[in-house]
């Protein structure tokens, strides 16, 4: 063991030769000498474990015969071109291990090449793990890359290559390769973003930002790394993969495009609706309703002159009258829904009034509105939407709720005009405020987001729901 002994001192240094022994033999490390021959003169080591051997035996043993046939010529191969003076590095498997070898000229006292010292680690981790980052490579079409902290190289996978179209002899060795092809406008907020998220000794980072292709187009991208730190928090490698999302992004682009549209074409048809309720109500209320009144004018002329001449005759046309008195009450009842002439002649405050007398009359459920807020602001679109909004919630809790109270607030808060309807029901469940079938709901939604605000419906938590929204102060007028 004596040229095994000699050969450690070098590797680990002047070690007492018993902890040595103990070292190397709980490494996965195997150390070996031969003579002229290569012939196996000692051998020393916890890879000693992979052969199925201890230290003391195979005193016959040939180097060509430490490995699989198939692979023997390259370990006699290095170990003859150590006998001619040449050290030489090799890598070499054997039962399942890899194992990374070099193998030097070994000396007697008189300088001359009497054998061969050879040392080897076992790899085989590092071999699977170069492996599994290798095909996850292949995998993805992800751009993987490993940045290195200390000497600022960086390494890029094939999925740069078929992302952004480089070549590998077109890309500079340091981090420039990436820093020179971000967009101008992001690369000074992206570069800091990263420095800072060393700086802070956190372990991910992420990003999103224009970056160059190869024909000069730009690649938008979401990027993530993560950070390796040493032993002492010091941060040595950050490693991560460039996402292009360029198609993702422009779907969504296009879906919120085409979701604005019909937001915008919905809220077209709320306000033609609206006119064209407006219209009805009007014609109703002026043409039919004249007519109405012109004929109970010219049924109670009949009564009269049939009072004396035809008695029987005045009895059926003072049923016809009770009958269009019915009528009357009909036709401005259908009016009034369609659109109140009180929302337009005396404002929303009175309309909210006149609704909440008339659902308390309808339901006999207690309504009590509360309007904190000067009529100026509850006009034209605003008003209107407020309007509607209000009637659809009521007509949901006279539907749903079971409620026995209603409570109708407008008011002004940090700039925004809100309304809330608070009702004392059984509580509306998750799914019904957000489903799909709920149409109601949703077109009081499409009513606040047409004029740039928010409606929630959730379920009180002392029982009953609450529907809120909030508006700006001055919503924006579209061009419809």
């Amino acid at each position: 063991m004596a040229e095994v002994a000699t050969f450690a001192a070098t590797a680990f240094g002047t070690l007492d030769p018993e902890q040595l022994g103990r070292l190397v033999d709980q490494l996965p490390v195997l150390l070996w000498s031969t003579d002229e021959h290569l012939r196996v003169t000692s051998r020393r080591g916890g890879g000693l474990a992979v052969l199925g051997s201890n230290p003391a035996a195979g005193s016959d043993l040939h180097v060509g015969q430490a490995a699989d046939v198939t692979q023997a010529s390259r370990a006699v191969a290095a170990h003859r071109a150590a006998l001619l003076g040449t050290p030489t590095a090799y890598e070499i498997s054997f039962r399942g291990h890899t194992f990374s070898a070099r193998v030097e000229p070994l000396r007697n006292s008189r300088g001359k090449i009497c054998g061969v010292a050879g040392v080897a680690f076992d790899i085989t981790e590092v071999r699977k793990s170069e492996e599994r980052l290798r095909l996850i490579n292949l995998a993805t079409n992800d751009a993987v890359w490993d940045w290195d902290l200390t000497t600022n190289a960086v390494w890029f996978g094939r999925g740069f290559e078929t992302q952004f179209w480089y070549t590998r002899e077109e890309l500079e060795p340091g981090i420039e390769a990436w820093t020179s092809r971000l967009h101008p406008a992001d690369r000074d907020d992206l570069v800091a973003s990263i420095h800072a998220a060393v700086a802070a000794g956190n372990t991910t980072w992420s990003g999103e930002y224009r970056f160059r292709r190869r024909d000069g187009s730009y690649a938008d991208v979401f990027d993530r790394g993560y950070i390796i730190h040493d032993n002492t928090g010091t941060p040595i490698r950050m490693v991560g993969s460039m996402m292009d999302v360029t198609e993702r992004k422009r779907s969504q682009e296009q879906l919120q495009e085409s979701r604005a549209a019909l937001r915008m074409l919905a809220a077209r048809q709320q306000d033609v609706r609206e006119e064209e309720r407006t219209r009805i109500a009007r014609e109703i209320h002026d043409s039919l309703g004249q007519a109405l009144t012109a004929l109970k004018l010219q049924l109670a002329a009949a009564q009269t002159a049939a009072a004396h001449e035809a008695p029987a005759l005045r009895e059926r046309l003072s049923e016809t009258s009770l009958m269009v008195d019915d009528l009357v009450k009909t036709v401005r009842r259908i009016a009034t829904e369609l659109r109140p002439p009180i929302l337009d002649q005396l404002g929303l405050a009175a309309a909210v009034e006149w609704m909440a007398h008339d659902f308390r009359t309808r339901t006999g459920i207690a309504c009590e509105p509360t309007i904190l807020l000067s009529e100026a602001v509850l006009t034209g679109e605003l008003g209107t939407a407020l309007f509607r909004i209000i009637q659809e919630a009521l007509t949901n809790v006279s539907r749903h709720a079971a409620a026995m109270r209603v409570e109708v607030e407008l008011g002004l808060k940090s700039g925004c005009v809100t309304l809330e309807v608070r009702d004392d029901g059984c509580g509306i469940t998750e799914s019904a405020a957000t489903g799909p079938t709920s149409l109601g709901i949703l077109g009081m939604r499409e009513r606040a987001a047409a004029l740039g605000g928010v409606l929630e419906v959730a379920p009180r938590s002392g029982g009953g729901t609450r529907v809120t929204a909030w508006f700006p102060h001055n919503p924006p007028t579209s061009d419809r």
